[in-house]
């Protein structure tokens, strides 16, 4: 199953899904006009090739104490592929970091970290990152506004 074999009935119900993972299977069978079964059976279908990842629930990260977000770029001094991996899998593991990217061009590495204030982000990067080693450079940009933190993808 990929994308290209996905019909409209799946579309309808990855976006429905997206908009709520709440949402209730009456719920589905009522807008995509479908009986219960056929609906759960391709929910399970969608979930069991990887088109469904997981479902979460979005929490206000102020709200739970995690005011600071920033974007921290890093490029390590050497890039061996076993660098690379050993730094993406010891990275992983930091709670802090939300999203981890392997980038191409000036940096290797995009990480979003959260904070409760500036200095404990600074404590984090000396304790964690730079304890790594491997570090050839890092800027950190802190997030001023999320103007947009979360969009379902258009299907």
């Amino acid at each position: 199953m990929n994308g290209a074999t996905l019909d409209e009935i799946d579309h309808k119900i990855l976006q429905l899904l997206q908009d709520n993972a709440r949402m209730d299977i009456s719920e589905i069978v009522r807008r995509i006009n479908l009986s219960k079964t056929p609906v759960s059976k391709r929910i399970r279908r969608l979930r069991d090739a990887g088109y469904i990842k997981a479902y979460v629930a979005l929490l206000d990260r102020e709200k739970i104490g995690w005011p600071v977000l920033v974007l921290t770029h890093v490029r390590l001094e050497k890039q061996t592929t076993e660098l690379l991996n050993a730094f993406e899998e010891a990275v992983k593991q930091l709670p802090e970091v939300h999203f981890l990217l392997h980038v191409s061009g000036g940096w290797n590495f995009i990480l979003h970290v959260t904070a409760t204030t500036p200095q404990a982000y600074f404590t984090f990067i000396m304790e964690h990152i730079n304890s790594l080693g491997n570090i050839g450079g890092m800027e950190s940009c802190f997030v001023m506004k999320e103007c947009k933190s979360f969009a379902p993808y258009s299907l």
